[in-house]
């Protein structure tokens, strides 16, 4: 496979720059002036710059539904679906996860929660699925009986989001240097039809209804 290809399909590039989802594995236009140059280049060393290179001059990261954004969560749902799905992004430079930002998380979940009801009304299920779900820091924030669920994400075929790659960063945005390190040994090892197994944390997949989120977070009729 063509680097430029393998980097498009299993790296989250095409949306830290700015460029939104994958649709039909057909890139967004302005794609094929990073994938060029990246082809061009021998060594890891010029890919990786011009990659910080590119990444530099683009536009930021774009969400499909800006108003399902609540703090730290947004969510994706919609009129012809009875799941709801939950993501996470650290918008919080006090450190989106410790003890004294519990609270914030919660409220920000509630007033989440009590706009799908409203809007969404037909939504019976939420769903996720992240490499955060390991944390008991992340756990504590949602019912029982959803983070009870979780079952480790295997058989993956798309690598373009944050449930795998977001491990590798502290709130800070740093990357985590052992997680770095354990990461490129899995490489050197890799099960090419196994490709999860690379990634030093597992993700996991969640779900419950979603009554049991109305009741966590206090939402009523």
């Amino acid at each position: 496979m063509p680097l430029a290809e393998a980097v498009l399909r299993y790296t989250n590039f095409h949306r830290r720059f700015g460029f939104g989802d994958v649709t039909a594995d057909e890139p967004h236009p302005s794609w094929h002036a990073y994938a060029r140059e990246l082809s061009r280049f021998a060594s890891h060393d010029a890919r990786a710059g011009w990659t910080q290179a590119f990444y530099t001059q683009s536009p930021d990261e774009r969400l499909s539904f800006p108003d399902h954004v609540f703090g730290c969560f947004y969510f994706h749902a919609s009129h012809d679906s009875e799941i709801v799905r939950l993501h996470f992004y650290n918008r919080d430079p006090l450190g989106p996860l410790g003890k004294g930002r519990m609270g914030e998380r919660q409220r920000e979940l509630a007033c989440m929660f009590a706009l799908i009801r409203q809007r969404f009304p037909h939504v019976t299920q939420v769903e996720g699925r992240s490499w955060l779900y390991g944390t008991e820091a992340y756990r504590r924030l949602f019912p029982e009986q959803y983070v009870r669920s979780r079952v480790p994400a295997e058989n993956d075929r798309q690598f373009r989001g944050m449930s795998r790659w977001g491990q590798f960063l502290d709130h800070h945005d740093n990357v985590k240097p052992l997680l770095k390190a354990t990461f490129l040994r899995n490489i050197d090892r890799l099960d090419a039809s196994r490709l999860w197994q690379a990634f030093p944390l597992p993700s996991f997949r969640v779900g419950a209804p979603i009554d049991a989120f109305y009741e966590c977070y206090g939402i009523r009729n």
